[in-house]
């Protein structure tokens, strides 16, 4: 149960990402597309099953309008620059 990947890089830093590295079931399986912008929240608990409990992703909706926006703009040709 490895949570290492040998190359964690798989974008370029000049271009938008294409692939991502997810975890399932903690094993890292790398993804096609743009990984989507979000954190991980656990309940708020208390004693020994608070470590037992999955986290919740929870979307950053805004970023991921401005990514999608960004990304039309930039096919478009920068219309306004």
């Amino acid at each position: 149960m490895s949570l290492l990947v040998d190359n964690p890089i798989v974008n370029s830093p000049f271009e938008e990402p294409t692939h991502y590295w997810a975890y399932e079931e903690e094993q890292p399986v790398l993804k096609e597309g743009r990984r989507p912008a979000g954190y991980y929240l656990k309940a708020r608990t208390r004693g020994p099953q608070a470590a037992l409990l999955k986290e919740e992703f929870v979307p950053l909706e805004l970023v991921n309008t401005i990514r999608q926006r960004v990304k039309e703009w930039r096919k478009k040709g920068y219309p306004g620059v």
